[in-house]
């Protein structure tokens, strides 16, 4: 009986730690800074999917597994200077709601958008937020940052550039942020959950919460 137990156990942890260990970005260092026109042909976006900076948003709010059968990709990479993030969204052309095409709009409402969170320390105890969407503003953080959208056939593309001034915190390798990356969906205003997508399985009925961003490290 207690080895069946310790047995249980070991298994229930064993479950956690694998969770949790794909709950993680591994942003690395680029020599080569991306350039912002919304294609994904850079080193620096490839060099991400090889070394862990490549991640996919499979939940709605409340931790369900996405079921919109929408893909979405995001990349991230650093250098000295900037962290750089590219979204892939894909989705059918006909069906971007965009019409927003000024920095500052409120985007989330009932519109295609993107969003992230970061902060400094993890586990995060605040967060900084910036949004855009597939015209290319930004959004709650406003301004200090670069950003270029690109919309194709089946998909649109985000590329953003964030210098580390805006936290005036510089990163080195084997640091620890915090980060998450979430999706509104326009055409599904209304849907409940199943308007978000988000990276982090944490997010509750809110990404307006540090407690649920996840382990973003800077390696080489």
């Amino acid at each position: 009986m207690k080895k069946s137990l310790l047995l249980a156990v070991i298994l229930i942890l064993t479950v956690g730690i694998t969770a949790l260990a794909t709950d993680v970005v591994s942003a690395p260092f680029t020599k080569d800074a991306p350039v912002l026109d919304g294609k994904l042909d850079d080193a620096a976006w490839a060099l991400a999917a090889e070394k862990g900076g490549k991640v996919n948003l499979n939940y709605h709010l409340n931790g369900k597994k996405n079921t919109s059968g929408l893909e979405t990709e995001v990349y991230v990479a650093w250098d000295y200077d900037y962290l750089y993030i590219a979204y892939k969204c894909y989705q059918d052309e006909s069906t971007l709601i965009n019409t927003i095409a000024n920095d500052g709009g409120a985007v989330w409402i009932d519109e295609d958008d993107v969003e992230m969170f970061f902060d400094t320390m993890f586990p995060a105890s605040t967060y900084k937020q910036f949004v855009s969407n597939p015209n290319g503003i930004r959004s709650v953080t406003a301004a200090g940052w670069d950003v270029w959208a690109e919309i194709y056939k089946d998909h649109w593309i985000v590329e953003i550039a964030i210098p580390f001034d805006l936290f005036n915190v510089w990163p080195d390798v084997g640091d620890e942020w915090a980060c998450n990356f979430s999706r509104h969906i326009g055409y599904l205003t209304g849907a409940g959950d199943g308007e978000w997508l988000t990276f982090s399985p944490l997010v509750g009925s809110t990404f307006l919460d540090a407690s649920t961003l996840c382990l973003l490290e800077f390696v080489r």
